[in-house]
């Protein structure tokens, strides 16, 4: 997807590391490493999104959320 003349990609990642257990949908700019994640908590049976830089454009994250919700899944609980 291309915002503001950016190009992002999307990617999905499992996490059961440092008390995490659920499924993430990255949102990568480049090699640069993750812009944000969208990720299925399996612990607290939620979905929480987390922001690794300032500034996301509202647009991704609008066109994130729905597509997230879809590709995780129903929640695994422990």
């Amino acid at each position: 997807m291309v915002v503001h003349g950016i190009e992002y990609r999307f990617c999905r990642a499992s996490s059961v590391v440092h008390g995490r257990d659920g499924l993430a949908w990255e949102c990568w700019r480049g090699n640069a490493g993750p812009v944000f994640e969208i990720f299925r908590n399996d612990g607290s049976m939620r979905f929480e999104v987390t922001l690794f830089e300032q500034d996301v454009p509202l647009e991704l994250l609008e066109f994130a959320i729905p597509i997230a919700r879809e590709q995780l899944g129903d929640f695994d609980p422990l």
